[in-house]
């Protein structure tokens, strides 16, 4: 099976309805406290099913079926790719957060490719688990207004500091359903109990 090249982004229906209905609703319901809450529930759910498989398949690549706001070219990962992924995403979300609420613009725009797992190592869990409580300890320190100065998705509108905050909640809600799908089948077909 071929995939769509990395960056190649969401069907389009799909990437407007985030963009028109999601985006917005999140921004109206949503709080630091309750997406910085949520976040560290779904960062619990991935350490309990990443850490169920036996080490020798975190690194097995499955191509999953089609899923909700995940590009075409992210179906083919393995679990430590998966972990990877949000790591570097989360760092680069992190270092974004920390500039728009000083009002300062970061330098550059921000690609999917940038983003994209690339060694399938074996720690990516770890490096995970530790980036995220550096992560919770910014976001606790940080002084909960919202940033008038704002930063490109890729796919979407501009965010400030806070809707990236709550953005990680929903990249990471989105990944986790995604080392659901990657465990069934891996279950499925490598009789993984």
């Amino acid at each position: 099976m071929k995939l769509e090249k990395e960056g190649a982004g969401l069907p389009n229906m799909e990437r407007l309805f985030i963009k028109n209905t999601i985006v917005p609703l999140v921004r109206t319901f949503f709080t630091w406290d309750m997406a910085l809450f949520l976040l560290k529930k779904e960062v619990q759910k991935i350490e309990k099913l990443v850490s169920q498989i036996p080490k020798e398949l975190l690194g097995k690549q499955v191509i999953i079926n089609r899923a909700f706001a995940i590009e075409d070219h992210s179906r083919q990962y393995s679990l430590n790719m998966l972990c990877e992924h949000l790591t570097i995403t989360g760092m680069g979300v992190s270092s974004v957060i920390k500039n728009l609420s000083k009002e300062k613009k970061p330098k550059g725009d921000i690609t999917i490719e940038q983003v994209k797992p690339k060694n399938n190592d074996d720690n990516s869990l770890e490096k995970f688990l530790n980036f995220m409580k550096m992560y919770e300890n910014m976001i606790n320190k940080l002084e909960k207004k919202q940033s008038l100065t704002k930063q490109k998705h890729p796919w979407f509108v501009e965010f400030n500091n806070f809707d990236w905050s709550v953005f990680m909640y929903i990249h990471t809600f989105i990944h986790r359903r995604q080392a659901e799908e990657i465990i069934r089948i891996l279950k499925k077909d490598l009789y993984v109990k």
